[in-house]
């Protein structure tokens, strides 16, 4: 059998290539610090790898969405404090007014700065984020959420809304609440129902906020029933005094009804006594004042009212006049009323910002979560495929020497020839 030159080279050329080869696949590995170059070099491995890439990557974004909420929810937690002091200011300047010493000018000087709280609120509410996004639109983030009707009004132009960001493999976090939620959903009075007089009562009679103090029986015949109530009042004249030297003539006789909206009686000729609690469907309420004939004061639920609202009825009772008794008790159970609402708000904003609060725990703990979960992969990442160095630097070292070996052999061979004999 004949073996031609060329293939006698091709043979011995054909291992030094390969020694070279892995030689330089060494070398890369070492100076990458990579164990897989290409998927072909083990295909499991780098499937494995690809979905450790693509789990640190999602976790990557993870991150970002943490940091973008916790600057959401820093800016909201900012604006309720701020909207907190301006209605705690507003509460000040309340008690202040409720001074029977104060003339309607010096009123007028508190109602002025109410106006100025209210329209610092309305721009407060319509903050924006880092992006430029108005925090309290709901998905409507281009759109300002509060603006100013031409009655004196603030309506909100925002939808209801909540932008969440996903902050881990199977959790979403709200980033903000709707300015609906914070602003404009507030329960008036108590919370349960609220109280009023009628403007043109002649007395000079109050009434109190009130309690619940059966809440079955609010729900069942006070919710369940022909809501609004009205307290209507009937004054006899006083029976002529006869002895015109008692120091105490008669008072005039004071008896009360207790009527629902389609005028049927609740409680009927009751004797009224001063400052008395008045119970009737699960409630109590107290009457303060003389009233007069036919005077009437008002029991309903409580509805939802914007803090603008409150602030707004806040000014327009400022405004009365106080120079008559009637004024006076329409006065003093405006402001005690502003006061009620103004202590409700203060209330919700305060529920507001434990949400807040909550979800900002919430974002810190994921956040440990994912930083903890972060290392576990980037271990198995290194695990799979990172070079062992002592591993790569001995198939190095054999490497060299099989090259070596292959180049010296094929000097020794590429001389084997007749004509070196026959020289």
């Amino acid at each position: 059998m004949r073996i031609s030159t060329h293939t006698i080279y091709r043979q011995g050329v054909k291992p030094i290539n390969s020694h070279l080869s892995n030689l330089a696949k060494v070398q890369e590995q070492i100076s990458s610090g990579l164990k897989i170059l290409k998927p072909s070099d083990d295909p499991t491995s780098s499937a494995r790898l690809m979905e450790l890439h693509k789990q640190l990557k999602l976790n990557e974004q993870y991150g970002r969405n943490i940091t973008i909420a916790n600057g959401r929810q820093g800016i909201e937690e900012t604006t309720i404090a701020e909207v907190s002091n301006i209605l705690q200011r507003a509460r000040e300047l309340t008690i202040q007014a409720n001074n029977a010493a104060l003339t309607s000018e010096n009123r007028q000087a508190i109602a002025l700065e109410v106006r100025q709280l209210r329209e610092q609120l309305l721009d407060t509410a319509n903050i924006r984020d880092a992006d430029g996004a108005f925090l309290f639109a709901g998905f409507k983030e281009q759109t300002q959420p509060f603006s100013n009707t031409a009655g004196g009004d603030v309506v909100y132009n925002g939808d209801q809304g909540q932008r969440s960001l996903q902050i881990g493999p199977s959790r979403q976090i709200a980033s903000s609440d709707a300015g609906d939620d914070v602003f404009m959903f507030i329960r008036n009075g108590n919370g349960e129902f609220r109280t009023d007089l009628i403007a043109d009562n002649t007395g000079n009679g109050t009434i109190t906020v009130g309690s619940v103090t059966d809440p079955a029986t609010f729900q069942s015949n006070f919710m369940g029933g022909n809501y609004p109530y009205t307290i209507q009042f009937t004054v006899t004249a006083s029976p002529p005094n006869t002895d015109p030297t008692d120091p105490h003539p008669p008072s005039p006789v004071r008896t009360f009804d207790i009527v629902d909206s389609t005028g049927a009686p609740v409680l009927a000729s009751q004797p009224y006594t001063e400052g008395e609690t008045i119970a009737f469907n699960g409630i109590e309420v107290a009457i303060e004042g003389e009233p007069g004939d036919g005077d009437r004061f008002i029991v309903k639920p409580a509805e939802n009212q914007s803090i603008f609202k409150t602030l707004n009825n806040l000014i327009d009772v400022l405004g009365n006049s106080d120079r008559t008794a009637a004024g006076v008790a329409v006065l003093t159970q405006g402001l005690d009323n502003a006061l009620v609402d103004i202590d409700q708000g203060m209330l919700h904003l305060n529920q507001v910002r434990g949400r807040v609060g909550s979800r900002m725990n919430a974002l810190d703990a994921q956040d440990e979560v994912n930083q903890t979960f972060d290392v576990q992969l980037q271990k198995l990442q290194s695990d799979i495929g990172s070079v062992d160095v002592a591993e790569a630097a001995s198939r190095l070292s054999e490497e060299l020497l099989a090259l070596q070996a292959s180049q010296q052999s094929f000097v020794r061979i590429q001389n084997l020839s007749l004509f070196n004999y026959l020289q």
